[in-house]
């Protein structure tokens, strides 16, 4: 029964989000209900770009589970129905929600490392800020460089405070309720409900034609793998703990680094990649956490295992290898930086 528990049922109930908010999502996109917020951003800014800049910024802070789903439905409003211009909505996705986790008060992965090494905030900011900063500097320079004005998909429509009211607002306020309460099937599904009884779309089969089955499929799998490989993280722990390895050799380091990257990897969990950075560091000593957490940090967003690569693999249509190339870009200028910090500086 633990078995079944720990591999095959946790966070299974995530589907239920994902659900609803496809299901928010198209019936937003295809009635337009969005139109006259997007109206008067891009109206002001005078830029379709600006629309993405505040969609990504807002999926990007949001303190709540699964945030990559809510910020892929919230882009895929203005997202094209195929081709490059929603591909690389997956990759705008992925990118915006997850710097969250080096600079998050909330986040266990900022929480842990201020506990074990006595940290304060504004320490522990200072100590991540090159990874912090190199990685805004490549998401801004993603979404202004690599995203088109001609593939962002904003219908024409004028600005109406009443409409963005009956519209938009909602969103937000089911977003603001599950911060709050943490139900996100309460919250998505009243959600998904709203907007069914404001379009009047009541038909069974063009509701389920909103949900991307291939989608709950595949995460469903890959989140069953990583609550497998977690289920062993003990396993690498007792051996980076038994390890003899010396770290001030370029051969002992490479050879720590590559077993936190590989179990990084494996478990695909922001809670086990940050436990295996600081674990590494209280080890091998403090000054090289800042290596430890890039390196392990990269494992976890390469990791077969972790489901947001899945969600905008198949919600948008993004090829693995995009995903790679991009993430693979991300992942060397944060190796690059923290090794410079941590070896050079």
């Amino acid at each position: 029964m633990e078995f079944i528990y720990k591999v095959l049922l946790k966070d299974i109930s995530y589907l239920w989000m994902i659900i609803f908010i496809m299901i928010s999502a198209g019936l937003a996109k295809e009635y337009n209900l969005f139109a006259p917020a997007f109206a008067y951003v891009r109206n002001t800014f005078r830029s379709n770009k600006f629309v993405v800049v505040i969609l990504s910024a807002i999926g990007g802070i949001l303190p709540i589970e699964g945030r990559v789903t809510v910020s892929a439905g919230l882009l895929d409003t203005v997202a094209p129905k195929c081709g490059h211009g929603r591909e690389k909505m997956g990759i705008v996705d992925y990118l915006s929600t997850h710097h969250y986790y080096m600079w998050s008060p909330l986040e266990k992965t900022v929480i842990l490392p201020i506990a074990a090494f006595g940290l304060t905030y504004s320490a522990w900011i200072t100590q991540i800020a090159p990874l912090l900063i190199v990685s805004f500097l490549f998401i801004a320079w993603y979404i202004w460089r690599q995203v088109h004005e001609e593939e962002i998909n904003i219908e024409p429509g004028n600005f109406k405070l009443s409409a963005v009211i009956r519209n938009s607002l909602p969103m937000f306020v089911a977003i603001g309720a599950y911060i709050y309460t943490n139900n996100f099937i309460m919250c998505f599904g009243l959600l998904a409900l709203y907007y069914i009884i404001i379009t009047q779309q009541w038909s069974p089969k063009k509701l389920l034609g909103y949900i991307n089955w291939e989608v709950l499929i595949t995460v469903g799998v890959v989140i069953m793998l990583g609550n497998y490989f977690k289920s062993q993280s003990g396993l690498f722990e007792t051996y980076i703990k038994s390890s003899v390895v010396d770290p001030t050799t370029l051969v002992g380091m490479i050879i720590i680094s590559f077993l936190g990257v590989i179990a990084s990897f494996l478990m695909g969990s922001s809670g086990k990649f940050i436990a295996l950075a600081v674990l590494m560091a209280q080890v091998f000593g403090p000054q090289y956490f800042l290596w430890f957490f890039a390196v392990d940090y990269v494992g976890y967003l390469l990791s077969p295992t972790h489901k947001c690569v899945m969600v905008g693999n198949r919600y948008f249509g993004t090829p693995i290898s995009t995903y790679y190339k991009a993430l693979g870009t991300w992942s060397a200028l944060m190796l690059i930086t923290a090794g410079v910090f941590t070896f050079a500086i």
